[in-house]
């Protein structure tokens, strides 16, 4: 399994209930195990790092950032054929938010199975799948 991980998923693996955390954790883990198989989107760093720092401060923030850095997964940056796409989509889905079609976006360009979310944004992209406990 392929997948994008949504900011959605980064945060809640660290604030939803037991469950979610073992979920996501064997997901994180599964992700690294096999080569290229986890992305985060340049952009989910971004909203990941300003959530945790208006949320947490700089601190956290930075912290939390940097675990992402280290994880063995690859990490995206917008490039011009993710950018093309991103603006397809918000062309097909008038209320899809920049952010949101991009990281779809990315899942599309690079061929993942899904995007870890559920964000209702991305959920309405026909063009990927989305998965959540």
């Amino acid at each position: 399994m392929k997948a994008v991980m949504d900011t959605r998923f980064l945060v809640a693996s660290l604030t939803e209930n037991q469950q979610f955390q073992n979920w996501s954790r064997q997901i994180f883990q599964t992700l690294q195990r096999n080569e290229n198989l986890g992305v985060i989107p340049s952009i989910v760093i971004h909203e990941f790092y300003k959530y945790s720092l208006e949320t947490h401060g700089k601190d956290v923030a930075e912290l939390r950032v940097n675990s992402l850095q280290n994880l063995d997964v690859e990490k995206v940056n917008l490039d011009i054929p993710i950018a093309i796409q991103a603006a397809k989509l918000r062309c097909k889905y008038a209320e899809l938010p920049t952010a949101d079609a991009i990281i779809a976006a990315t899942g599309i360009v690079l061929e993942c199975d899904c995007i870890l979310t559920d964000d209702r944004h991305i959920k309405q992209v026909k063009e990927v799948k989305t998965r959540w406990i």
